[in-house]
């Protein structure tokens, strides 16, 4: 069989109406019809060329299932789902930085909405910290010196997992000096653990216990004018997935503090 071949059995809408039903979970042949208010031969019609193509099955108890290969197709077909809902952007903005195996799980994020406006997406940034409570996590190329105040008083008030990965160069900028006490807020935040650096960033992250939001490149520069943002458990989940990933490729900046660079 020739993937052109399963890909030629989702042409009929009704049918991927079924297949789609059956990767929620087995039902009857009856249960399908009321679901989906398809005739009963229809669905007869569209299980046996599902069966037929080995992407449904039907089991002991008279209900049809989905293989494994019908699981694994299905992933596919949620990507591609995603992958049409937010064309524009993916094909205007560099997603070759995320890892494989989360681009893969795209299929998931489809409660993901696109904010537009540069003024707001910042906002929208100060917000999130502002509201969290558990933990912070972010990736940024730039020095955000309306934003560190804020965190500031997050770590004063209460306490809270702060994480980052940064540009080198953001180490290097006067911005941290707008701080009350630069170097308490260090030691709070135990910048040598909690902090770390790439030679280059080419997309913004913050996640928080409530959401995340993520600003991708566009030819060759991040794009603030535009954001996915969503605060969905399945989002924030991905989005700690995609922090961790750099994190583990981050340096330690122990060397540049001995250094006295920042």
């Amino acid at each position: 069989m020739k993937i052109n071949d399963l890909f030629f059995e989702f042409s009929n809408e009704g049918r991927f109406e079924v297949f789609k039903s059956l990767s929620m979970g087995r039902k009857r042949h009856n249960q399908l019809e009321k679901e989906l208010n398809i005739r009963g031969s229809e669905i007869s019609r569209h299980l046996k060329r599902l069966i037929e193509k080995n992407l449904v099955k039907k089991t002991m108890d008279n209900r049809y299932a989905i293989t494994n290969i019908g699981k694994m197709f299905m992933d596919i077909l949620k990507l591609f789902e995603v992958s049409l809902i937010y064309e524009v952007y993916f094909n205007s903005h560099d997603i070759d930085l995320f890892p494989l195996y989360l681009v893969l799980q795209l299929g998931n994020l489809k409660t993901i909405s696109i904010n537009s406006g540069t003024m707001q997406n910042i906002e929208l940034w100060s917000e999130m910290i502002n509201k969290s409570e558990n933990f912070i996590l972010a990736i940024s190329d730039q020095f955000q010196d309306s934003i560190l105040p804020a965190v500031e008083r997050k770590i004063n008030n209460m306490t809270i997992k702060i994480k980052a990965v940064v540009d080198k160069n953001v180490l290097a900028t006067k911005g941290y000096e707008k701080l009350e006490n630069r170097h308490a807020f260090y030691q709070k935040i135990n910048i040598s653990e909690n902090i770390r650096m790439m030679d280059q960033i080419n997309f913004s992250l913050l996640v928080t216990d409530k959401g995340a939001i993520l600003f991708l490149s566009r030819e060759g520069k991040i794009d603030y004018s535009e954001c996915l943002y969503d605060d969905n458990e399945n989002f924030i989940q991905w989005s700690k997935d995609l922090f961790e990933w750099y994190w583990n490729k981050g340096a330690g900046i122990k060397s540049i503090i001995k250094k006295g660079k920042i």
